[in-house]
């Protein structure tokens, strides 16, 4: 669902653009105006799932190296 709120937010931000573009009537404004928030939205997604397994990963390395230097005191 955050998903589809922050694409309808991207999208509702360009608005204007796209009605500047439709008045202009190149194909590349209306092509750039459309394609340039999904390249966007994708990129920002992409850095986002990225952080979080990396994120993830940095979590369970330090876990992992805190149980092991627990387990070399006790013994």
């Amino acid at each position: 669902m955050n998903d589809i709120k922050n694409i309808s937010i991207a999208w509702l931000s360009t608005v204007s653009s796209v009605c500047t573009a439709i008045e202009s009537k190149t194909v590349i404004t209306i092509i750039s105006a459309v394609v340039l928030p999904i390249i966007f939205f994708a990129a920002g997604k992409a850095v986002d799932v990225c952080l979080q397994v990396h994120f993830r990963r940095r979590q369970e390395a330090l876990v992992r190296s805190g149980e092991i230097r627990r387990a070399g005191r006790s013994t």
